[in-house]
């Protein structure tokens, strides 16, 4: 049987094997389970994964009363609970809110049907207040509904929920189901929208006469037709800072997808043979960190980022990856070097230099270090040992997004990287390509550290800088 065709047999199966007995091949990693799968959800069913002391101590810094976000990403944050049917249509679906008053639980907004057909069945421990929407019972026919809206709700319709035939007894997932229904409309009686719904919320919560943060413009959109006097701004930069420091929960959720990341992307790349192709490694790395509960996002290859690059591999290449994938919402990210073959001497000094430097950076992570002295802290330790290399030495903030962080510039400014100071519960990936061509290929390497209250530690197994098959 021919490489190529063994490459497509283990794909087809289902589980890659090793593509050669070389001995120079390093260890498979012995991380391909689901064991991990297991442990993040143990983690989740605990609620919501916000930092509620750093919110309220951001909330006092911006000069918010409270937050409102409906986008997936927060409203996985401020519940625990991702939203798939926002994401499936793209549009909004459910809104969580919270205040300044630390008194106050954190209000989830969301459809009746889908709290009682996917919600209940992740038996969160919710501290909080739960505001369920059905729909309206009688259509209203003025053609001005924002103006009758304001003066009355619409009569709510019934719950939804799934008829019982009693022909056989219910089993535990429906009788949970509405066990979990019936709690949350005790506390809290349906309403006929959406924006029925967040607008008692808001008022519940005392925001009349507030300034509050919000991730998306119907948010405002609901809150000026509900003739509430509110001034909204921006959230994004505010919700930026509560998450670049993690809770002790995301911190285990982040030490998992770190682990499974990086075994990923090493059992990918050590199945790789000349003659295999840019697109089949790829196809690797997502079948990789699928079995062991990761969802994979993208391996840049090389220096390439295109879907629709495609090339083979040969003996004697060498080339850079970077894997990036999550488990429960939480990124990975990690790089390495791959050489088919012996390296070159000056792809040698290539990856020696960014292992040098990069050694000097993670001694001195802690609290208190800036961004900038983290770069000037590897460049200047890879200059002293006699190395001309460029390299990137570029730290940023990873945690629910690749780039977890607050812009310097405010609201919607993310991307304009500020000088942050380290702080402890902070993780952190510093990049460390190189940056020049015309060297015999690409070097990378990247970790995930935590930023622990006097160091650091590496989250994901740092001990092999390159990978040679």
């Amino acid at each position: 049987m021919k490489r190529r065709d063994l490459l497509k047999t283990t794909l087809a199966g289902g589980a890659l094997l090793p593509l050669s007995t070389d001995n120079n091949a390093e260890k498979e990693p012995s991380s391909t389970s689901l064991k991990n799968q297991q442990k993040g959800a143990a983690v989740l069913q605990g609620g919501p994964l916000i930092n509620l002391e750093r919110a309220y101590k951001v909330m006092a810094e911006e000069a918010l009363d409270g937050l409102i976000v409906t986008q997936p990403i927060n409203f996985y944050y401020f519940t625990g609970y991702h939203d798939h049917l926002a994401v499936r249509h793209d549009a909004p679906s459910s809104f969580a809110l919270i205040t300044r008053d630390e008194k106050q639980p954190i209000s989830i907004i969301m459809n009746q049907f889908i709290y009682y057909f996917c919600v209940a069945d992740s038996n969160f421990q919710w501290p909080s207040d739960v505001y369920l929407f059905t729909g309206w019972d009688k259509k209203i026919l003025d053609n001005n509904k924002n103006e009758e809206r304001s003066k009355q709700e619409p009569t709510p319709s019934s719950p939804f929920i799934f008829t019982d035939k009693k022909q056989a007894p219910q089993g535990p997932i429906e009788k949970n189901r509405l066990e979990k229904l019936n709690i949350a409309l005790e506390n809290i009686p349906e309403s006929a929208d959406a924006e029925w719904a967040l607008t008692k919320a808001i008022r519940n919560n005392g925001l009349e006469k507030s300034t509050i943060g919000i991730d998306h413009p119907v948010i405002k959109k609901v809150i000026t037709s509900s003739g509430l006097n509110i001034n909204t701004i921006d959230g994004d930069h505010a919700i930026r800072k509560i998450r670049v420091i993690k809770t002790p929960r995301e911190i285990e959720l982040m030490r998992i997808t770190a682990e499974n990341n990086a075994n990923a992307a090493l059992n990918a790349v050590r199945a790789v043979r000349a003659g295999a192709n840019y697109f089949e490694l790829k196809a690797l790395f997502f079948s990789e960190s699928a079995k062991i509960g990761n969802m994979p996002l993208l391996l840049q290859i090389d220096s390439v980022n295109s879907e629709i690059f495609n090339a083979e591999f040969k003996n004697g290449d060498a080339f850079a990856i970077d894997g990036v994938s999550q488990c429960f919402h939480y990124t990975g990210d990690y790089g390495r070097t791959v050489f088919l073959g012996e390296p070159s001497r000056s792809m040698k000094n290539a990856t020696d230099a960014i292992a040098i430097g990069w050694d000097a950076v993670r001694e001195k992570l802690k609290p208190g270090l800036r961004y900038s002295e983290i770069r000037a802290i590897g460049r200047d330790a890879i200059k002293q040992s006699g190395y001309d290399f460029n390299v990137a030495v570029t730290p940023h903030s990873v945690g629910l997004s690749h780039t977890d962080e607050p812009g310097r510039d405010g609201p919607g400014s993310y991307w304009i990287k500020d000088d942050l100071v380290l702080e402890e519960n902070m993780i952190i990936s510093v990049d460390m390509p190189v940056l020049h061509t015309g060297i015999g290929g690409s070097a990378h390497l990247e970790d995930l550290t935590l930023i622990t209250k006097d160091g650091s530690e590496q989250i994901n197994d740092i001990g092999d800088r390159i990978i040679v098959v």
